[in-house]
């Protein structure tokens, strides 16, 4: 990759089969608006690191002020939904002089980052001492959904995608769903998100294709005419495309979001675990009422798309870039640094 003139970004990020891996997606999303490499100090297993380093990570170690200056970042972001590990990453670039911004979830886990970024449906106020960017606009988005919501869409209407995030929930989740889809839908072509879950774990289902998606969902959205999503990027990325959704939470601050974006008329609340076998009979129901009910497509996927309109990376990295000018880090074109 041609060296960005804003020079190295540092993304620190936690991952892994629990955690899922939407913090690793949204840091990649972000790479590419702003143009830089994906250059990530990762908090997961070797596994997962493995996983970050296919999905076109350099891995970098960060877990000292000395192995910090060695990488010469100009800007670190963080995106770590614990703040005791957050408040860590961050210190260790205070001591370096490295401007940090942070990227939240509903308003949860906050710390006074010099950028507090929450691009959720539910954001909080800002630490003492912080910008802050709040609220959808700022949800953080692969740049190409930008380019493929002016696309038309033409969904296949026997369609249906399942997209419940990386974590290893999927396969139970997905299973069940499929029974109970087949039972109501038996014609439908349902087409099953495997996440970051190992292809020799993926459990046989009723109906249905497993599908890969590693460079992310945005075709498979497009085509289909209703979507089973959890709270996370999936389901800012079904509404960027106005796609009729229903929203299943994984965790507890899912939930959260899901209910919030039901309350604007976004998406259908399908709720939270456990993911049984009524649980699922109930997201079955909401998904044919979707399907038999084209007023409320049309008016859901309208207002979904004006909730979340696809630009929030390229908003964010906009004031990333102002945050490394205005701490002197940016390298100058003669290759110095702007004094502070």
């Amino acid at each position: 990759m041609t060296r960005s003139p804003l020079g190295t970004v540092v993304f620190c990020a936690a991952a892994g089969p629990r955690l899922g891996f939407g913090h690793l997606v949204r840091c990649r999303s972000l790479a590419r608006a702003l143009g830089v490499e994906l250059v990530m100090a990762l908090r997961g297993s070797r596994r997962t690191r493995e996983r970050a380093a296919a999905l076109g990570s350099r891995l970098v170690d960060v877990s000292s002020g000395a192995a910090l200056r060695a990488v010469g970042p100009s800007l670190m972001v963080i995106d770590d939904p614990s703040a005791p590990e957050a408040e860590r990453w961050l210190r260790r670039a205070r001591r370096a002089g490295v401007p940090v911004a942070t990227v939240h979830d509903v308003g949860l886990a906050y710390v006074a980052s010099d950028l507090v970024i929450d691009g959720s449906v539910r954001a909080g106020a800002a630490p003492a001492g912080s910008d802050m960017l709040a609220g959808p606009a700022y949800a953080i988005l692969d740049p190409a959904l930008d380019r493929a919501r002016r696309i038309v869409r033409k969904p296949d209407p026997a369609r249906l995608l399942i997209a419940l995030g990386g974590g290893h929930h999927v396969r139970a989740a997905a299973a069940h769903l499929s029974a109970a889809l087949t039972r109501r839908l038996p014609h439908a072509d349902l087409r099953i998100a495997r996440g970051f879950a190992p292809a020799r774990a993926r459990p046989a289902l009723s109906r249905g294709t497993w599908i890969d998606a590693p460079d992310g969902l945005a075709a498979e959205l497009a085509e289909a005419s209703v979507a089973i999503v959890a709270g996370g990027v999936t389901l800012y990325e079904a509404c960027a495309l106005g796609v009729p959704a229903v929203a299943l939470a994984v965790t507890a601050a899912q939930q959260q979001t899901i209910r919030a974006m039901a309350r604007h008329g976004a998406v259908i609340d399908g709720a939270g675990p456990p993911l049984d076998r009524e649980r699922c009979d109930k997201v079955a129901e909401a998904v044919i009422h979707l399907l038999t009910n084209r007023e409320r497509r049309t008016r859901q996927a309208r207002v979904a798309r004006r909730l979340v309109d696809a630009r929030g990376a390229h908003r964010v990295a906009h004031r990333l870039r102002a945050l490394a000018r205005r701490r002197g880090l940016e390298p100058t074109r003669t290759g110095g640094r702007r004094a502070s």
